[in-house]
């Protein structure tokens, strides 16, 4: 076939639109297909009790935590961000991640690097090893993690301190 200024064209005009929709087409097919096989993904929020992750430290549930509450065993370190107004329980240390130095400064007189430290958090094992792992660097060497953190202490029964109500120290 010959155009009117004397080219050739080998593929006419439909025969372009339909091989390039089979080509879309066969595309599409394999994209699906692909999809289909793939195989099973992780999960967005991973289950402690289906990966086990190094953190470096011992991990205890709340249970264990409330025994060692019960028997004077182990000095308790709370990790959260400072709150006057949020319940704790009773005798723990303040020592968070955002005021590590201050914290640790204000508690020093009463901890020592070879006393037992059991710390707790809002749950999340990753920012609780962050602040263990500053302890440890700091000389500690007994130090043991509570998973589930404090809304778990408060679900398995663990003591807590009186709230103070706004505006009353």
């Amino acid at each position: 076939m010959t155009s009117g200024k004397g080219k050739i064209n080998l593929y006419p005009a439909g025969s372009l639109l339909r091989e390039a929709g089979v080509l879309l087409l066969v595309t599409l097919v394999l994209a699906t297909l692909a999809w289909a096989l793939r195989p099973p993904r992780l999960p967005l929020r991973a289950d402690v009790a289906l990966y086990e992750l190094d953190l470096g430290f011992a991990v205890v549930d709340p249970t264990a935590a409330m025994a060692d509450y019960e028997n004077n065993t182990r000095i308790f370190i709370d990790t959260r961000a400072p709150d006057p107004l949020a319940p704790r329980i009773p005798g723990a240390f303040p020592v968070s991640q955002a005021r590590f130095e201050e914290d640790l400064r204000e508690a020093f007189d009463f901890l020592l690097p070879e006393d037992p430290l059991l710390l707790f958090g809002d749950g999340n094992l990753l920012l609780l090893s962050a602040v263990a792992s500053r302890l440890q660097e700091k000389g500690f060497t007994d130090i043991t993690l509570m998973s589930g953190g404090f809304e778990a202490w408060c679900a398995a029964g663990g003591a807590l301190s009186d709230i103070p109500e706004a505006g009353h120290e």
